[in-house]
């Protein structure tokens, strides 16, 4: 079963081992190696992506309980993450799968020789994580969202819903070395098409308050937000506010659309969290990360909220309709 460790609480269920077999990779005596599995979203919102991840090692020829065991780690709160990534490894780990950038970092600084697995990293090379996307270079390799080359895909998008505006603001965190390669591809595509961007940066709930509440007064027809786990944690707020203020509201990551978003495009991440998986399987029989190339997203979703767009009186596009994977009636 998986070990979850929690924000607040410790709470440990007692792996099973069932039988003691000999698998690729696997250690002398046949004990289940330990992998961690470390996230910034609680273990209901990861139940979905566990699933996922166990499904990919399934592929590779790995049984959770007789091969490995796995323990699921979380801490919603960005400054926290350092210290619970330090006291997770206090108990050796064989991999760690790390989601998100602020806790691929964590992990990278916390050891040089475990092999490290991410997932939901926008930009492994400008944050320092890989060398490069062909040969990672260290211990550290895993799945990209390439979401700097979607930026002109969301102002494409954001157009075709509101065709006359001239002026879109982009809710952005400074501190996230992702989001400044995405918010430049942004203003690139903003430059091509005439659009003035407004900005707004945040680094923390009472910033994304305070800029979104005074965006009124900025005459912006949109709202693009560069997601990341800040975002993320606050995602139902910023929707309700977009929403209050009858302002269209896209982001890149589709649970900020199920929270109440007009709409989203982004990396299919359950799909990614099946790679992750077979990149772990990989580690397990031998493989160095440093040997294994970043992988890119194969899939992408559309996700439109119909109900958020009659409340704030939008209406979308029959065209984009069609091509949506998800509309939330």
């Amino acid at each position: 079963g998986d070990r979850v460790i929690g924000r607040r609480a410790f709470v440990f269920f007692a792996a099973a081992t069932i039988g003691a077999w000999r698998v690729p990779g696997a250690r002398a005596q046949g004990a289940p190696r330990r992998i961690v599995y470390f996230t910034v979203f609680g273990p209901e919102a990861g139940r979905r992506g566990v699933a996922l991840f166990h499904e990919g090692l399934r592929e590779q020829g790995f049984a959770e309980g007789r091969d490995y065991t796995l323990q699921y780690a979380w801490e919603e709160e960005v400054p926290k993450v350092e210290a619970r990534m330090r006291e997770t490894l206090k108990v050796r780990a064989d991999v760690i799968v790390a989601i998100t950038t602020p806790v691929a970092l964590a992990a990278a600084r916390a050891t040089r020789e475990t092999p490290i697995i991410f997932g939901t990293v926008s930009d492994p090379v400008s944050s320092g994580l890989v060398t490069s996307l062909a040969r990672p270079g260290g211990n550290v390799t895993g799945v990209t969202n390439v979401l700097p080359a979607l930026s002109g895909k969301l102002l494409e998008i954001t157009l075709e819903i509101v065709p006359g505006t001239s002026r879109i603001a982009v809710m952005w965190n400074p501190d996230n070395p992702g989001k400044a390669l995405e918010l430049r591809e942004l203003e690139t595509a903003a430059k091509r098409t005439g659009i003035a961007l407004h900005l707004l940066p945040v680094r923390s709930g009472e910033d994304i308050e305070r800029e979104l509440s005074g965006i009124g007064r900025y005459n912006v027809g949109a709202l693009i937000t560069l997601g990341e786990t800040l975002t993320n944690t606050h995602r139902a707020r910023i929707a309700e506010l977009a929403r209050a203020l009858r302002m269209p509201s896209i982001f890149n990551f589709t649970p900020h659309v199920t929270a109440g978003g007009l709409a989203s495009y982004s990396p299919d991440y359950l799909h990614q969290q099946r790679r992750l998986g077979a990149l772990a399987g990989k580690v397990l029989s031998g493989a160095h990360p440093s040997s294994l190339a970043v992988e890119q997203p194969m899939k992408f979703e559309l996700a439109v909220n119909l109900k958020t767009a009659r409340e704030i009186g939008v209406t979308v596009p029959r065209t984009l309709l069609l091509r949506a994977d998800q509309v939330i009636e």
